[in-house]
Order: C-alpha cells, then structure tokens, then sequence
C-alpha cells in the first residue's frame, strides 16, 4: 500500500506548519504529545517531506491536522431499539465529530455490573461501531448505590474507570469501602459531585430563569458539598478520583486545591457548561435540561479558566441520547440530557477556538491527550503506548445545524437551528 502525504498543513499540537506521511507501518514522531502517538503517520516541518512522483498528495493549506479526540463521557443505548440511539448510530456521529473513541457510561442498556454485558457491549461494538468505545464499570450492582459491584471480575475484563453514571450513591460507607477496594485493584473512580438530599425533585439552577418558570432549583452547594466529600474520602481511601461534568466555580477552586495539595484527582467538564447557562432554558427549552444543571456565566467563565490553566482536565460531550417524544413532555417530566457527538469538533472551534478562548494546543490537550491518560492509565515505565488516528479539520466551511445534518436520531442536541464552523475528515 502507498503512502499518502498531506502538505502545509498546521499541526494542532504546536501550531507549526507541517507535512504529514500516512502508511502502514511508519514509525510517530509525536513527542510532544506526552508519550502518545498516531496511527502509522510522520510528522515533518513544512517543505522537508520528499514527495515520490505519482504519489497521492493533498495540499491541506488553511487547513488543522491533528490528532483525533477522545471522549471521556458518552452514554450508548441498545443496538436495535429504534427510537433511542444504537452503538452504530454513536460510532458513526462519533466519528462526523472528530471522535475516534469514549468511554461509555454504565445505562439501563449496558449496565456493565458482570462480565456478560461487558463482553455483550465488546461484541456489539466489534460488529457495528466505527468508533473505538471502552465500557467504564459500575460502582454499585445495577448503578443503585446499595451493593458493590464486583471490582475483581471487571478489572479482568479491561475496566480501568468505576462510575455510575448520573447516578451517585448516598451511602457514604459503601462508597468509602468501593473507593478502598478500588484502590486497591488500581481502578479509577469516577463519580461526579452531589449531595443527592439536596438535588432530589430539582430541575434547573435556581435563579431568575427558574423564579419565573416555577421550577424548583438545584442549589450549586449541592454540588460543592458533593465534591468536597468526594475529595475526603477519596483521600482517605488512596483512590484515584475523576470528578465528573463540574459545574460550578467554587467546585473548580475545590479541585484546584486539592490538586495543589497533591491529591491524585482529575476532573472534566461537559460543552454545554462551558457554553450555556440556565437562562438558555428560555420558556421550558428541554433541550437545555441537564444534570447537573446549566448554571451562571461566572460558572462558564470559572470552567473555562479551569480548563485553561489544568485544573479541569477534559472537556467531554456527555452524550445522552433522549428520544424526541420524551423530550417533548412537560420540562419536569422530561428525561435530562442533550447530545453532542455529532456537532463536538465543530461547536468546539466555533465557540472556543475561533473566538480566541481556547488555543489547539489546549483543545488537543482537554479533548485527546487528557482524557485518554485518564481512561488508560499507564505505568511511567511501561513501553506501551495509546494510538490514535489523525484527522483533517477544514475551518472555513460554514452550515447550519439541522436535524437532517445529524446521524443522532434523538435531536436533543443544543446546537439545532445554529450556524457552526468547520468540516471533519476522520479517518484520513
């Protein structure tokens, strides 16, 4: 098989122009990509790559090259319920969205609580995924937060991250217990910060937006609280923590400490918080009904900060598929949730890299290398090393988002009816 050459294109990772060889069995040069590297490509300054004659060659002026992302929390229903989305459907929109891989959260579909929905979900995704997606197990049998699910079993089956999902258990005794044991098998818990007594039968963050709209608010202590009990018991336990879709500043400052400290935590946050806040919920909006719930523009402008200077690790989707029916009830009844992967690259550009608030180099940090380390931790001294694909990004190409232009059948994505900038090409 030939190589095909890609020429004065800039590599996202250092905003050099570059040229790039693609083939089978060529050696990576992506040092500065912290010890990952690319699928059978090279990378060279601008005008030192020998082009042999007859060979194919794109002339990617204008255009980014760069590794492809990774997500770090995405939910996948059933393949072959019709009205929800499928692994197929998730790979292929994945993919139109610059995602080559995600780490799948444990749902009623795939609850990842034994070894046989694990190796289920393997096989589905083998058969019908263009996209690569690693199950995180759950910390509690059925994601119910009663009983431990067992740790030993889906560490054998390959599950380095522990989560249950939107759900947290409010059993402080057993998610001490899980955390320690999951210490010791050298898993990761995930779990995202909440203090369950107070977000029950809430439906948005209180403020103007949920005064006039008569809703009952989710306080943003909920989740601060949550997180510093997390932070305490994770410390105590000598787990590995990922706190997870942080909402709020002083949840940021919380992580920023403990980090400081020299807590092992890492922390990400969902699009959507970085780019709405609950004012968006307009007139009962069920798109922008979301857990944890949308909140103020000093919470954007904190996460943002976060993201920027490390304390938030990953910006992630948290795809969640809902079917138009469920979110066409009444915006207390409706299922909370928004999706993401088909639109993530392009809002990413349009929102934060185009207007100036986020570089390439922290895009591929917060979407790539980041959230990657995290779902496959690795030893220093361990000689292997995660491959990921390359991508194409045309940023000139303008469209606006439709329901046609989505491969997610559920349209309980936010950015329906808006106009975004950019074209994927994935795989090379």
């Amino acid at each position: 098989m030939t190589n095909t050459y890609i020429l004065n294109a800039v590599w996202a990772p250092t905003g050099e122009t570059c040229d790039v060889r693609l083939g089978p069995g060529l050696s990576s040069r992506f040092d500065q990509l912290g010890g990952l590297t690319t699928c059978d490509a090279e990378v060279y300054p601008a005008g030192t790559l020998s082009v042999p004659a007859g060979a194919h060659c794109t002339d990617a002026t204008g255009k980014i090259i760069m590794p492809a992302l990774f997500d770090l929390h995405a939910k996948v229903e059933v393949p072959g319920r019709s009205k929800r989305e499928s692994v197929s459907r998730t790979g292929q929109a994945a993919v139109q969205g610059g995602v080559w891989g995600m780490l799948v959260m444990p749902t009623r579909g795939f609850m990842f609580d034994n070894y046989a929905t694990l190796d289920s979900f393997h096989d589905a995704v083998s058969q019908r995924s263009a996209a690569e997606m690693i199950p995180a197990g759950a910390i509690s049998v059925g994601t119910e937060g009663k009983q431990q699910s067992p740790y030993n079993t889906l560490a054998a089956r390959g599950v380095s991250i522990l989560t249950d999902g939107d759900n947290v258990p409010d059993n402080l005794l057993m998610l001490h217990r899980a955390m320690k044991y999951a210490a010791e098998l050298n898993l990761t818990f995930a779990i995202r910060g909440d203090v369950p007594m107070l977000s029950a039968n809430t439906y948005m963050h209180p403020g103007t937006t949920s005064y006039a709209l008569g809703l009952h608010g989710t306080p943003a202590c909920a989740e601060e609280i949550g997180i510093e009990i997390l932070l305490r018991l994770a410390r105590d336990a000598g787990a590995r923590l990922h706190v997870q879709t942080v909402s709020t500043a002083r949840g940021v400052e919380s992580i920023r400490r403990a980090k400081a400290e020299g807590q092992n935590v890492t922390a990400e946050v969902a699009l959507h918080h970085l780019l709405y806040t609950h004012e968006n919920v307009g007139d009962y909006d069920t798109t922008f009904k979301v857990v944890p719930p949308l909140r103020e523009q000093s919470d954007c402008n904190a996460l943002l900060a976060g993201v920027k200077d490390g304390t938030i690790d990953c910006i992630v989707t948290d795809h969640t598929p809902c079917t138009p029916f469920d979110k066409k009830q009444d915006f207390v009844s409706a299922p909370q949730g928004a999706t993401a992967l088909d639109t993530f690259l392009p809002a990413l550009y349009t929102h934060l890299v185009k207007p100036g608030k986020l570089s390439w180099q922290e895009l591929v940090q917060a979407c790539c290398v980041a959230p990657l380390s995290i779902a496959n931790p690795q030893d220093d001294e361990s000689d292997e090393a995660a491959s990921i694909p390359l991508l194409l990004f045309d940023p000139e190409p303008e469209f606006c988002v439709t329901p046609e232009a989505l491969v997610c059948g559920t349209l309980n994505n936010p950015h329906i009816g808006t106009t975004l900038f950019g074209q994927v090409t994935l795989p090379l």
